[in-house]
């Protein structure tokens, strides 16, 4: 029997033969229960281990090897001559210990009965006074049992409270802990100016998914890339694979489906885990534990996070140098009435743009380099060039739509996805506009940047067709 574990000691892959003895079905439910601790993997010693689940143990003698690949060094472990234990003999021994137990607990509470009817049977009445002495003595002993009896009564009720589950735990930070915040900004600064209850705000709270952070996440791509052992192209192009494959797998986190969603968790988790991403996995973790009715705004911090990734060290030098400097909240209060106002309009729409007379901007661009660079065929090479121009038109007009609405972060997102896969191809100064698209955060720059790419992607579109005839 065999698996294989990445430099995490992570399971990545296990044959049928280890999954049947443990009662999984694949490497995702062993995966889940890895993570649950409902089944553990200890080595005992260099040449051995221990697989522990809910049902036995089993020994196993171990070898291991090292595989090298394009993702890095793996390990490959062997497993063979295997000793099961039931785990099921230890808890039947137990059962000896609390019969007994109450065995003696029986004879303790018949020993004193027997003693008070012997004392009973041995008191002698003589006179008056002994007579209201035992009716005095009996009133205490009747109501020392009442107050026994009490406390017997109440104390079944106190162990019948069951610990604090991890769901009750959950509903009880949902009571403590507000998943939106009760007072904002925008609140606080209509109550600062007595606006009429009448007036609507100013500043819905839908408009607080586009104040998170969009700072580049500068990957340093000459480290991971050796630490991963493959050139900085080959991780650039993974990297883009990974972004590609997480926006394909968006329906797969939202759905209700148990299996679907564990399987898109797992996967860009391990995919993520290899790449060495940061701050992904603890969204994954942190996913993984939601149920899907209240993972949508972990799923939205995911999907921020990623387009937030570049291997570029200049990129934060160059928006921190053209982002102009924000008002700060006391600024806020004072231009209240007639900045909001303006934000509020230009929220709903940002204009229309006309690209009937935008005119080829020409750069060069070669098949060959392109294949060379990738290693691959031209051919191939020529066929993912003309899928990326129909995907282009497309995109191309969901872009311009959003600008009629408004909609900036769709128009990030197809800058995101656009750039992607032009990057992928090798065409660069189409990537480039495509990049500024993306982190565009002022709606005055837009036209310029989309007319921009569609001159490039005019003059790219030609010179492909002039090749292909």
């Amino acid at each position: 029997m065999y698996y294989i574990t990445n430099h995490t000691d992570q399971i990545i892959a296990a044959d049928d033969l280890l999954l049947n003895i443990l009662n999984v079905e694949n490497i995702e439910a062993l995966s889940k229960q890895l993570i649950l601790e409902q089944i553990r993997f200890t080595p005992l010693t260099e040449t051995s281990m221990s697989i522990v689940t809910q049902e036995k143990s089993i020994n196993f003698e171990m070898q291991t090897s090292t595989l090298s690949s394009l993702m890095g060094n793996f390990t490959l472990v062997h497993l063979d001559n295997a000793e099961e234990e039931e785990v099921e003999v230890e808890v039947e021994d137990t059962s000896i210990f609390t019969l007994n137990e109450e065995t003696l607990l029986e004879e303790d509470s018949i020993l004193p009965e027997e003693k008070v009817d012997d004392s009973i049977n041995e008191i002698k009445i003589e006179n008056d006074d002994d007579l209201i002495f035992i009716k005095d003595s009996l009133s205490l002993e009747e109501d020392k049992e009442t107050d026994t009896n009490t406390l017997k009564e109440i104390s079944p009720l106190d162990n019948q409270e069951e610990p604090f589950t991890h769901n009750e735990e959950n509903e009880l930070f949902d009571l403590t802990i507000p998943k939106e915040p009760v007072d904002t900004i925008e609140e606080i600064t209509l109550d600062t100016i007595q606006t009429p209850q009448t007036e609507e705000p100013l500043i819905s709270k839908e408009s607080h998914p586009q104040l998170l952070d969009t700072t580049p996440i500068v990957i340093d791509l000459d480290q991971v890339s050796q630490s991963i052992g493959i050139s900085n192209e080959d991780y650039t192009t993974f990297l883009n694979e990974y972004i590609d494959t997480a926006i394909s797998l968006e329906s797969d986190l939202q759905s209700t489906q148990t299996e679907q969603r564990s399987s898109a968790i797992n996967t860009l988790t391990q995919l993520a885990d290899v790449l060495q991403l940061p701050s992904v996995n603890d969204i994954m973790a942190n996913l993984a534990t939601l149920s899907p009715d209240n993972s949508k705004q972990a799923i939205e911090s995911f999907y921020a996070t990623i387009s937030r990734f570049t291997t570029q060290k200049d990129t934060l030098q160059n928006k921190e140098t053209h982002d102009t400097v924000e008002p700060s909240i006391q600024e806020d209060l004072i231009l209240i009435d007639k900045p909001l106002k303006t934000e509020e309009k230009s929220k709903e729409s940002f204009g229309t743009i006309d690209l009937s007379d935008v005119k080829p901007i020409h750069f060069d661009f070669q098949l060959e380099e392109a294949a060379n660079d990738l290693s691959l065929p031209v051919e191939l090479i020529e066929e993912f060039v003309h899928d990326f121009i129909e995907q282009a038109h497309v995109e191309t007009e969901k872009m311009l739509t959003a600008y009629e609405k408004g909609d900036l972060g769709t128009i990030q997102k197809i800058g995101h996805l656009l750039k992607g896969a032009s990057s992928n191809l090798r065409i660069n100064p189409l990537s480039d506009t495509l990049y500024e698209i993306q982190f565009c955060e002022d709606s005055s720059n837009l036209e310029a940047l989309i007319k921009q790419y569609w001159g490039q992607f005019l003059a790219f579109e030609q010179q492909i067709d002039i090749l292909s005839k």
